[in-house]
């Protein structure tokens, strides 16, 4: 594995850490609508990510 292979792969699991973290948030959210609000946040951040 190169080195350029193993930083996408590193970025690919900060990622997925930082949506397993919000989607723990969201469930400890106080209501539905809060936690949606989370929700939607990791989607169009994920989206931003790629499109850019």
């Amino acid at each position: 594995m190169t080195t350029e292979q193993k930083i996408q792969a590193a970025y690919e699991r900060i990622n997925q850490l930082q949506i397993l973290v919000r989607h723990w948030k969201a469930s400890q959210a106080s209501s539905k609508s809060i936690a949606l609000e989370l929700i939607q946040g990791v989607v169009s951040e994920d989206y931003e990510t790629e499109v850019a």
